[in-house]
């Protein structure tokens, strides 16, 4: 009676792998497609992705090959191409993705929102106030009456499409779908941001920038000075200047933070705290949609 021989586990686990890995190539199934489970393709037709794949890492492709049955070549979105979401199911697995840093968005944060149930809203607005006079005690008084004008809100529809496998939301790590979801939204408050300050108004918001400023101011040479900021400050009438903000470009700002005194200390210096960067107490928010040439030297402030 020949010598029984007892396997170990790792031993079993070889000798399993082995035999089923031999039975999967003698069946001519030992290429299936690492990307989508299913037969070679012509751009991978010696089975090349599964080379760096263990032998269990390379059975469990085949059974999910084989239960899922997903034959279809056309992915909008697949593994197989790195750019596309290949880099979504590594080797290594990591539950997290290195993203890249967005802008954020700035005016819708400070604008005020006014949600719409129809695609126009009429909104009734000041167009000349009331006007009181003195008179005397036998004097008749005269009629002052206010007038109203009416802005008309219409909406814009922007969107944004993503196609996506099947076999990406297996196989990713990560939650695909609040992943997707959070690269739109950024991407949507990207383009509002941009549109919001320069849009044409036609099929897409009309800009701050499309509109006719209330006040303009001058700037007095040919370099931004202390004095033009402060004139432009105080072209806004008093009771817009409590909630006021400056809206200016990087490249402005930068210009800004480099004025400095006879003695050659910047004025404007950033404290240590968390406070918001302010120029005279008004808080300054940097929007590189604005064009850094305004033309004719002017600096603009609307109400």
């Amino acid at each position: 009676m020949a010598d029984e021989k007892m396997l170990t586990m790792d031993e079993f686990k070889t000798f399993l792998a082995d035999a089923l890995e031999a039975k999967i190539r003698e069946l001519g199934l030992d290429k299936i497609d690492v990307k989508s489970g299913i037969f070679p393709t012509k751009d991978d037709p010696n089975g090349d992705i599964l080379k760096d794949l263990t032998k269990e890492e390379r059975c469990a492709k085949f059974l999910q090959a084989v239960v899922l049955g997903d034959k279809s070549l056309a992915k909008s979105l697949s593994e197989g191409s790195p750019a596309d979401g290949g880099y979504l199911v590594p080797h290594e697995f990591r539950t997290s993705v290195v993203q890249k840093l967005y802008k954020k968005a700035v005016i819708r944060p400070n604008a005020t929102i006014i949600p719409l149930k129809r695609d126009k809203m009429d909104v009734p607005a000041d167009a000349a106030a009331v006007t009181t006079y003195w008179v005397g005690e036998t004097n008749s008084v005269t009629e002052s009456n206010p007038q109203w004008g009416n802005v008309t809100l219409d909406t814009n529809k922007l969107m944004g499409l993503s196609k996506m496998s099947r076999e990406l939301f297996a196989d990713s790590p990560i939650n695909i779908m609040d992943y997707v979801s959070t690269l739109w939204a950024k991407a949507f408050a990207k383009e509002e941001d941009r549109v919001f300050m320069s849009g044409s108004g036609t099929g897409q918001p009309k800009g701050i920038r499309q509109y006719t400023p209330s006040y303009t101011v001058a700037q007095a040479g040919a370099n931004i000075t202390a004095d033009d900021i402060i004139n432009l400050f105080y072209a806004l009438p008093v009771q817009y200047r409590e909630n006021a903000k400056f809206l200016i470009h990087n490249a402005v700002v930068t210009k800004i933070r480099l004025l400095k005194d006879s003695q050659g200390r910047y004025l404007w210096t950033q404290g240590l705290d968390s406070a918001p960067n302010t120029i005279l107490g008004h808080e300054v928010l940097e929007q590189n949609d604005i064009p850094t040439n305004l033309g004719s030297g002017t600096i603009y402030c609307t109400q």
